[in-house]
């Protein structure tokens, strides 16, 4: 970066006292801007033209640097810089301007002209300060002006007559002086007295007496006060505001709301679900109670090669079951899939092989899977943990099986690896019963694609399920790569 002195010399016309003025000055910069907490520049007029250019600089260190990078060395143009132009042709300075800086920020700037021995502008010193913050400020506050002024004019709107606005709310309004007499009433506010055995006018009355479920609302003691009432069946939110001139009260704006229906259709809701819950729950009970028969039977003997199909549809059973307890449980429509999957791998591990020690982990992000997509992924996951639990390790006393789930575009990524034997070298993959499972769930059924590879030890198997409907066209290659 080129030195006062040199920029002088190359774009200017001063004197070497002045240069030399002006060089001094440059050194002192830094304690300037952190006095100020601003930009300081010294800028000093161009040979020709009514132009100047920046010989010196210093940024704060105690707050935000108006500027990115340097800008010793550039031209300050009359037409961005109208303040220093104006110093330089007139020796009068120019104090607390608010300005935009070559790099479009908010600035406040002051401009002092620097002067030689014989009183000649030989350059300015110039102050620039960030106020975004506080243009910023000036705008949320005249927002909130204008709002409370139009807040102000609406609530005066509301006592004329003829006026449409409060009728359009569904609330019922009413202005109420600090005596509680009603000032106001909307129509539905009138509607509801009606609905509550009062005649129509309402105006002048006390309205606790007309609405008998206000008789122990403390509205009148809050600036904002929001409650609920019950009384023969029917259920009101209440909301009060306090109305303030020359810091007395002058009154309270209540809105009231029927929330009656509201409230029996949340009732209604909780019903159904608790009866949901109560299916899945049952569900659940007899697909155990299935797989518990399935047991006996398997204890009473059966023929060995029936032992493996049993055993199998038993896992199947319990995969399902599985889903159901999480949905009895929670009572939600969408199910944990870490924790389908961390109980469905737990059990095939447990139920596996007795000469045999099978380590089962699973990790990745929370997931919500929809219902309708829970029991498929649940006898997908099944088939492919109990193929490794089966047939991985047949000749070891030890393995591991792991599962990660990722987030990918609108679906999720679902691997499920051994580090067993692996699959056979040469020829084609066996399409078992359960392969044919998890293809056909998978493409068919979740929309989604599947694979199945080995590399060296072990096998993997990768899983792509869209979360979101239509967004199955992308399937097609999700599944490769890690």
């Amino acid at each position: 970066m080129k030195n006062p002195e040199t920029i002088c010399r190359e774009h200017t016309r001063l004197e070497e006292e002045d240069i030399a003025r002006i060089t001094d000055l440059a050194r002192h910069l830094p304690v300037i801007a952190d006095l100020a907490q601003a930009n300081v520049f010294i800028d000093c007029p161009v040979g020709e033209g009514p132009h100047a250019v920046v010989v010196a600089e210093a940024s704060p260190r105690t707050a935000r640097s108006l500027y990115k990078g340097s800008v010793v060395g550039q031209f300050a143009y009359e037409s961005y810089e109208p303040a220093v132009s104006l110093a330089h042709r007139t020796g009068e300075p120019a104090i607390r301007n608010r300005a935009i800086t070559q790099e479009g920020k908010s600035a406040k700037q002051s401009v002092v002209p620097i002067k030689n021995a014989a009183g000649k502008t030989i350059g300015s010193l110039i102050m620039e300060q960030d106020i975004s913050d506080q243009l910023m400020n000036e705008v949320q506050l005249q927002a909130l002006t204008d709002t409370t002024e139009q807040l102000s004019l609406t609530l005066m709107e509301l006592t004329e007559e003829k006026s449409f606005f409060s009728d359009i709310v569904q609330e019922s309004l009413y202005l109420v002086d600090p005596h509680g007499r009603v000032v106001y009433a909307n129509s539905q506010g009138i509607n509801l007295v009606a609905e509550w055995g009062g005649c129509g006018e309402v105006i002048g009355e006390q309205i606790d007496e007309r609405l008998c479920f206000l008789e122990d609302v403390p509205y009148q003691g809050h600036k904002v006060f929001y409650g609920e009432r019950h009384l023969d069946g029917k259920a009101y939110a209440i909301k009060g505001v306090g109305l303030h001139r020359d810091h007395s009260r002058v009154g309270t704006l209540l809105s009231i709301r029927d929330l009656t229906e509201l409230k029996e259709k949340e009732r209604q809701l909780m019903v159904k679900s608790t009866v949901i819950r109560e299916i899945h729950h049952r569900v659940k009970n007899n697909l155990q109670m299935i797989a518990s028969l399935l047991r006996l039977q398997m204890r009473r003997g059966v023929p060995p090669e029936a032992e493996a199909v049993l055993r199998e549809g038993l896992h199947r059973i319990l995969s399902i079951a599985s889903v159901h307890e999480i949905f009895s449980d929670t009572g939600l429509e969408k199910v944990e899939l870490l924790e389908m999957v961390e109980k469905i791998g737990s059990m095939l591990a447990v139920n596996g092989p007795a000469d045999q020690e099978i380590r089962f982990t699973c990790s990745g992000p929370s997931t919500l899977l929809p219902s309708e997509k829970a029991v498929s992924l649940a006898l997908i996951t099944n088939e492919l943990i109990q193929n490794a639990v089966e047939h991985a390790f047949r000749s070891r006393s030890s393995g591991e099986i792991t599962v990660s789930v990722k987030q990918r575009g609108e679906g999720v990524l679902i691997r499920i690896a051994d580090n067993g034997s692996g699959l056979p070298e040469r020829g084609e993959i066996p399409e078992s019963l359960g392969l044919q499972i998890v293809r056909n769930l998978t493409e068919h059924d979740l929309a989604g694609a599947f694979k199945l590879h080995s590399k060296g030890k072990g096998t993997t198997a990768m899983l792509y399920i869209p979360l979101e409907e239509g967004s199955h066209e992308q399937t097609q290659d999700s599944t490769g790569g890690g």
